[in-house]
């Protein structure tokens, strides 16, 4: 019980903390140790061959390859046409697919930003009727360090924040207008009271295994000379001063270059009293350097992608448990992929339903704006999805045969091309699948 009874400064800390940086009035500050410390370490860090893919992997996977729109209400009279517009519009902007990837780097980064670009047309859009529309044509990446957050109070004299960007033409930071908010996709990342609206990077754990793998990276540089040519020692009449009987430190210069020289044109050569020995370099340290790397290089693996195994193996235990390790980078990917998904439900789908606010209305779905959702792309096994197939068709579902053949790798034959006539389907095998796929 004594702990009870310690007082405990963390609360104290914490508040008087959040009430100075709201009596601030200038600027939330990120929280972030990192940037602190070096206001580039987020791009030293994407530098590092490791972090760089295994961030850039997670990166590939919450952006995803293909995506769709979801029904507000999918019994809804009007949810077809609301979904139909929706996809026209977003499909017409230019490089989508970099700029979700660009997105989903806020994991990393805490939070990231872009703005939408477009222009009005004049498109039959929804029920064939002309309108003028205004359609998204390009998500412009803006860094996050353009924006900042400025404390103030209300009306009520209640603290709220206000989102800043930087003015290139005066030189300072300007309220954000109400069309540059609703412009603006704001992607935060857990984003909690303690980040103060900048959300909460994984940079700012990997740095510390960053920080240390750098080190251990710069030490292992330097022994490869050590480890590769070992050191020379050299015992040399005369190096001690008679005079002082200090060592003779011009002498000890000479030599050592002498030396350098020669052991650089792979001969040495010395008067027969002098005693010049090599020291070979056990091979433990190198392998000391060798385990630390491999473990901070693991560490790095598991941060950012929740597993740190290798699906390279086929079979065995390795296998299995890769198998495992993949399931769990897979529902981490899934989290994100549906805080991206809600983003840009909000932001962007909710800007392009704003500015079409009167051809909403018109249309009747202007309060049935969709979900924006990206296809869970996980790599299947052929054979085992045409087993699967298979069963669920002798049990009488029926199947997508497009769904289908994607499943198993293969494409649906094209007019004219040249095809492989399939077999007749056996009795009890309506689909036809299980003579080609039960290895028989």
């Amino acid at each position: 019980m004594d702990e009870l009874r310690l007082r405990n400064q963390s609360a104290q800390l914490y508040v008087r903390a959040l009430s100075q940086a709201w009596r601030n009035g200038i600027q939330i500050h990120d929280p972030s140790l990192w940037l602190l410390r070096d206001p580039e370490t987020e791009e030293k860090m994407l530098r590092d061959a490791d972090i760089a893919h295994a961030v850039g992997f997670r990166r590939h996977l919450i952006a995803g390859r293909e995506w769709t729109m979801q029904p507000k209400v999918e019994a809804h009279e009007r949810a077809p046409m609301a979904v139909h517009v929706a996809t026209e519009t977003v499909k017409g902007i230019k490089h989508f697919s970099s700029a979700r990837l660009n997105l989903a780097r806020a994991f990393f980064s805490g939070a990231r930003f872009a703005e939408i670009k477009g222009h009005p047309i004049t498109s039959t859009l929804g029920d064939g009727k002309p309108r003028t529309w205004w359609m998204p044509r390009e998500l412009i990446d803006m860094d996050k360090r353009r924006f900042r957050i400025r404390p103030e109070r209300d009306a009520h004299n209640r603290p709220r924040a206000v989102w800043q960007i930087w003015d290139f033409a005066t030189d300072t930071y300007v309220d954000q207008s109400t069309q540059g908010a609703i412009r603006t996709i704001r992607h935060v990342y857990q984003d909690d009271e303690a980040t103060l609206g900048h959300g909460r990077a994984l940079r700012e754990a990997l740095g510390w295994w960053w920080y240390a793998k750098t080190h251990v990276f710069q030490e292992s540089l330097s022994a490869v000379e050590r480890f590769a040519q070992g050191i020379l020692t050299a015992k040399i009449d005369g190096i001690r001063d008679a005079a002082t009987g200090l060592p003779n430190t011009q002498l000890i210069a000479e030599w050592t270059a002498v030396l350098e020289d020669l052991r650089a044109r792979h001969v040495i050569v010395s008067d027969k009293s002098d005693e010049i020995d090599m020291v070979k370099m056990d091979a433990q340290g190198w392998q000391l350097l060798h385990t630390i790397r491999e473990e901070l290089r693991s560490t790095i693996f598991t941060l950012v992608l929740g597993a740190n195994l290798t699906t390279a193996a086929s079979e065995g235990g390795s296998y299995a448990l890769a198998e495992i390790q993949e399931n769990s980078t897979e529902a981490l990917v899934q989290f994100d992929r549906e805080t991206l998904e809600d983003t840009l439900s909000d932001d962007l789908l909710g800007c392009i339903w704003y500015m079409n606010h009167a051809n909403m209305v018109e249309l009747g779905i202007h309060d049935q704006r969709p979900r924006f959702s990206i296809t869970q792309e996980k790599r299947q096994d052929p054979k085992e999805r045409a087993e699967v197939a298979n069963v669920l068709h002798g049990m009488g579902v029926d199947l997508s045969m497009q769904d289908l053949m994607e499943q198993t790798g293969f494409k649906a034959p094209e007019d004219g091309e040249t095809i492989v006539a399939g077999a007749t389907a056996p009795v009890g095998d309506p689909a036809g699948l299980g003579g080609l796929f039960r290895g028989n």
